[in-house]
């Protein structure tokens, strides 16, 4: 349990928050929200016992129950896998004790306690989480000091998941991680009973693994029910007076519906279309208020807009002798708003830099429409932003001709005025350079964007102002992202890259969700066959079949208990979720609200809410015991 008992917190001469008390339940799960720069990260630092509070009291788990990423992973000699179990404390004083007993009886009792906590689950419970956040049974045998920066901040959270922990706190986890491992760790979050502390700034994620929202707001921290998109809905009501955003809600609002007109009533789109729809439904509820409060950007409308803007013909690409795409055939048409999915390294930023010219094609080819413009957007371009110049010569370069005044504004909408328009470069924040990157794309007003994880750096303000720009531009859109909502509320195609092919995904980012959690079981557990028919074949046939007899004994019992439960989960699963998607339908049919009374809507509605918060939990339950039934050996 976590208590912030009338805690105050200062940054130098400046009050982040005081008289904060709130409580954290045993099993809870928080979204740690607030502006940049509010005080969220230093609330973790101040539980940790890293940051000195000004008053008050944190009473908090010893710190060998709490699991926490480390900021500084030192590039250690020790074999992943053995580095990410050493976040296991229980096991390493087990392991310990082994190693240093000295008497018969405390090797007796150091093997006694390793077979208490039941070393070989904890360590296929460390693969699980190791292949989970994408790595390969190979890879977790490689020197962590072998990995890149991303990869050892994977492996820094697979360390901290590995605490048997009280209290979980997660500062960004899913900043290194790619699409499919953001939907593994929501799936896992939801499964785990330690109290969890989570700053985000994926709203997606926020709203699939917290139940609970904790808001640094008017000097103090507040406490929500709910989570993001609830909290959202919550603040607004007590904002609702607010109504000088009326028209910049309009626009917004405009240009979300012409886009649903568009798609409404063609059978290949009426799937994605509907995450328009809900979008659209949510910012008429939130956009006036928001829209007061909070910047917005916007790119201009493209001079041209030719029908066809990309064709590829059986497409090959690739570096050197190492190809990774093969016979890849598509085509980008006028409007189009295109979503690409894949798991990390199966070629999504090599598809991309193909259709940007960075890469050329060893087989087929790429027809590029007359009149395409393409702005482009990946982080290695932040890298190329000259450090010694400002945000003024950076858009001089563009625009040699243009008036001061007029590039003045331009990155005045990008929240660039006053100095620091004529600051350098160097010392920007990973968001303030993403904001430049895209003030100079956005100038040459291209007709096709195409963005690669352009997230990373921002934060939950700037993706939200990203999100609408994207929405009411006029142009075609290509997107790579971790962001489900930013996909969900910005493309309505979907491409999906897997084994050196691109091909149309039939479904949606749920869809999506769903094939990565069976893909990634379905691996495990071909890993495991493998990594068992390599031992069976170390010892000669008869102990292998008598061992193999002992094992699916043993199997049998730890597995026996499960799956009675697993059984009994699918019986109260299968009509809970014949009636979702019942109810799914009614609320999708207009007649219902044209011609029902609104208390049969609103009952409705709270039914959903609640069935579909019964689903989710029996699915993650189920899922939780599949995962247990296939971890056992």
């Amino acid at each position: 349990m976590l208590r912030l008992l009338d805690v105050s917190l200062m940054r130098g001469v400046r009050t982040l928050y005081s008289h904060a008390t709130l409580l954290a339940n045993p099993g809870e799960r928080i979204g740690l929200v607030g502006e940049n720069g509010c005080g969220k990260s230093s609330l973790i630092g101040a539980i940790l016992g890293e940051v000195p509070i000004e008053a008050g009291d944190i009473q908090a788990p010893a710190m060998e129950n709490i699991g926490y990423v480390a900021q500084d992973i030192d590039a250690v000699d020790e074999v992943a896998i053995d580095w990410v179990l050493s976040g296991h404390a229980p096991l390493m004083a087990a392991r310990r004790a082994l190693k240093n007993a000295q008497t018969d009886m405390e090797i007796a009792t150091a093997h006694a306690q390793l077979a208490e906590l039941n070393e070989g689950a904890i360590e296929a419970q460390a693969k699980i989480i190791l292949h989970g956040l994408g790595f390969t049974e190979e890879a977790t045998a490689h020197r962590v000091k072998d990995f890149s920066g991303g990869w050892r901040n994977r492996l820094a959270l697979a360390r901290a998941l590995m605490c048997p922990a009280e209290l979980l706190l997660l500062d960004e986890p899913t900043n290194h991680l790619d699409l499919d491992s953001v939907i593994w760790l929501e799936a896992w979050l939801k499964r785990q009973q330690a109290t969890t502390i989570i700053i985000s700034h994926d709203r997606a994620f926020l709203d699939r693994t917290v139940s609970t929202i904790w808001s640094i707001e008017d000097g103090t921290i507040r406490r929500y029910s709910g989570n993001y998109s609830s909290f959202e809905l919550l603040r607004i009501e007590r904002l609702r007076q607010i109504e000088s955003a009326a028209k910049a809600y309009e626009r917004q609002s405009a240009h979300l519906q012409s886009f649903i007109d568009r798609f409404r009533y063609k059978a290949t789109k009426a799937r994605q279309a509907q995450s328009r729809i809900k979008m659209l439904e949510k910012l008429q509820a939130v956009e006036p208020v928001r829209a007061a409060r909070e910047w917005r950007f916007e790119f201009l409308k493209p001079e041209r807009l030719p029908e066809h803007l990309v064709d590829a013909e059986s497409v090959s690409l690739g570096y050197g002798e190492k190809r990774v795409l093969s016979d890849v055939s598509f085509s980008i048409r006028s409007g189009e708003r295109i979503g690409v999915l894949g798991v990390n390294g199966a070629g999504k930023s090599t598809l991309i830099k193909g259709i940007c010219k960075e890469l050329q094609p060893t087989n087929g080819e790429f027809r590029f429409g007359q009149g395409l413009a393409i702005g482009y957007f990946a982080q290695h371009q932040l890298e190329q932003l000259r450090e010694d110049e400002t945000p003024l010569q950076h858009l001089r370069r563009q625009a040699p001709d243009e008036r001061e005044q007029v590039l003045r504004d331009w990155l005045g909408r990008f929240k660039f005025s006053g100095d620091m328009v004529n600051a350098p470069v160097k010392p920007f924040s990973g968001g303030e350079k993403a904001r430049l990157a895209l003030a100079l794309l956005a100038w040459d007003k291209p007709n096709l964007l195409v963005l690669d994880e352009p997230t990373n750096h921002l934060d939950m303000q700037t993706r939200e102002a990203l999100t609408m720009a994207l929405s009411s531009f006029e142009g075609s859109v290509l997107l790579v992202s971790h962001d489900r909502h930013l996909l969900q509320a910005t493309t309505d195609r979907l491409l999906l890259v897997h084994d050196g092919k691109v091909n149309e995904f039939d479904g949606d980012l749920d869809d999506y969700a769903k094939l990565v959690l069976e893909n990634r079981k379905a691996s495990l557990t071909a890993e495991k066959a493998k990594s068992e028919t390599t031992s069976e074949n170390s010892v000669n046939k008869k102990e292998a079949r008598q061992l193999a007899a002992q094992e699916r004994q043993r199997i049998a019992n730890l597995k026996k208990p499960l799956q009675k439960e697993l059984a009994s989960i699918e019986k109260k699963l299968t009509p809970a979720s014949d009636e979702l998607k019942a109810l799914d339908a009614q609320l999708a049919d207009s007649e219902f609200y044209n011609n029902g009374n609104p208390d049969e809507v609103a009952t409705t509605l709270k039914r959903r809410g609640e069935l579909a918060a019964v689903v989710e939990e029996l699915e993650s339950r189920w899922l939780e015991l599949s995962e247990a039934i296939e971890a056992i050996r």
